[in-house]
C-alpha cells in the first residue's frame, strides 16, 4: 500500500510542478479543476500528507468559467469535500446554495423528472443526474439534513427508471427527445459517478442492494470498457479536452467502492484490476519521471493536468 501512496505522491508532485498555478492547475476545462481537487483530497485522506491543502483551498474557491449544470455540480462536490478538511462554513454554504438553485431551477417533470444538463433545458443526460445523486449523498453525509437524503432517493429512483442503464449495468450518455435511451456511448465517468452515489446510499440507508448494483456496474466496466490487455479505455479516443479526466473519475469512485466492499472474489477482482491499470500508468510515466498519458495504453500524446490527476486516481485506487 505504501508503495502505491509513494507513486501517487510522485504523480502529484509532477502535477503541481508542471501545471500548478496560484489558484489551482492549468486544466484544459474549468470543470476539471474540481475532480483534480478531489484526487488530491483523496491522496491526503489516504496518506496524511497535508502539503496540498493551500492549493486545494485556493482551487475550490475559484468558481469562474462554469456554464453548465454539471460544471456546477463538480464544484459543489469538491467544495463539500474541501469543507471536510477545515470546516470553513463558506464552502458548505456555497455548495448548499448552488445545489438548492440547481434543483429549484433545473429539475422538472419533463421525462418524468431529472435535472437538465444545460440552463437552456435542451438535454437530460446521465452525468448531470449522477452528479446530482452523488452531491445529494455527500451533502447528507456532511449535514445529516433529511432533505438531501430525500433528494438522493428521488434522483436515484428517477435515474433507475430512465432507461439509461442497460441490462449489463452500464450507463449510456443520455436521453433523446422522446425521453428514451439515446444509444450514445458509454463513457467511463458515467459508470464512475454512479458507483459513488450507490455506495453512499448503502451507507446512508443500511441497505446493501445499492452497493450490489454498484458492484455489478464496476465489474461490467472493468471487464468490457477495456483494451485487449484489460486497460481502461473510452469508446473512442477523440474526446477532446474532456476525455483525459473521465478515467480518473471512474478510478476515484471505484477505489472508494473497493474500500467499502467485504473481502471476497468480487473485491479481489476489482482490486487486481486497479493494480494492473495502476502499473500500466506508472510504467507509462517512466516511474514518475514523465507526464501521464491521457490514454492509459499509451500513445495519445495528450498530457496535461487532467490526465495527470486521472493517473493519481488510479494509483490511489490501487492502494485500497
Amino acid at each position: 500500500m505504501k508503495a502505491w501512496h509513494a507513486r501517487a505522491g510522485a504523480a502529484a508532485e509532477y502535477l503541481d510542478h508542471r501545471w500548478g498555478t496560484n489558484d489551482g492547475w492549468q486544466a484544459s476545462d474549468n470543470w476539471q479543476r474540481f475532480p483534480i481537487v478531489d484526487a488530491l483530497i483523496d491522496y491526503e485522506r489516504r496518506t496524511g500528507d497535508l502539503r496540498w491543502n493551500p492549493k486545494i483551498a485556493a482551487a475550490v474557491r475559484t468558481r469562474t468559467g462554469l456554464y453548465l449544470n454539471d460544471d456546477d455540480l463538480w464544484a459543489v462536490i469538491a467544495n463539500v469535500h474541501a469543507w471536510q478538511i477545515g470546516h470553513d462554513p463558506e464552502l458548505l454554504a456555497w455548495a448548499s446554495e448552488t445545489y438548492r438553485r440547481l434543483v429549484t431551477e433545473h429539475w422538472d417533470d419533463h421525462c418524468g423528472g431529472g435535472l437538465w444538463w444545460d440552463p437552456k433545458h435542451t438535454y437530460k443526460n446521465a452525468i448531470t443526474n449522477e452528479l446530482l445523486f452523488y452531491a445529494s449523498t455527500q451533502l447528507y453525509l456532511a449535514t445529516r439534513q433529511d432533505a438531501y437524503r430525500d433528494w438522493a432517493l428521488r434522483s436515484w429512483s428517477w435515474f433507475a427508471a430512465s432507461t439509461m442503464t442497460g441490462a449489463d449495468g452500464l450507463v449510456n450518455d443520455g436521453l433523446d427527445a422522446q425521453c428514451r435511451n439515446n444509444g450514445a456511448p458509454r463513457f467511463t465517468y458515467n459508470q464512475g459517478v454512479l458507483l459513488g452515489g450507490l455506495n453512499d446510499l448503502s451507507t446512508i440507508t443500511g441497505d446493501p442492494q445499492y452497493r450490489a448494483i454498484a458492484v455489478k456496474t464496476a465489474l461490467a466496466a472493468t471487464r468490457t470498457l477495456v483494451t485487449r490487455d484489460g486497460i481502461l479505455t473510452e469508446p473512442f479516443d477523440t474526446l477532446g479536452a474532456d476525455g483525459p479526466m473521465f478515467k480518473g473519475v471512474f478510478a476515484f469512485h471505484l477505489g472508494h467502492l473497493i474500500e467499502a466492499m467485504p473481502d471476497g472474489p468480487e473485491r479481489a477482482e476489482l482490486l487486481d484490476w486497479t493494480r494492473q491499470n495502476g502499473q500500466a500508468v506508472w510504467t507509462l510515466s517512466a516511474d514518475g519521471a514523465q507526464p501521464i498519458d491521457g490514454l492509459w495504453s499509451g500513445g495519445s500524446g495528450q498530457m496535461g493536468a487532467a490526465a495527470q490527476a486521472s493517473g493519481i486516481d488510479i494509483l490511489l485506487a490501487a492502494s485500497s
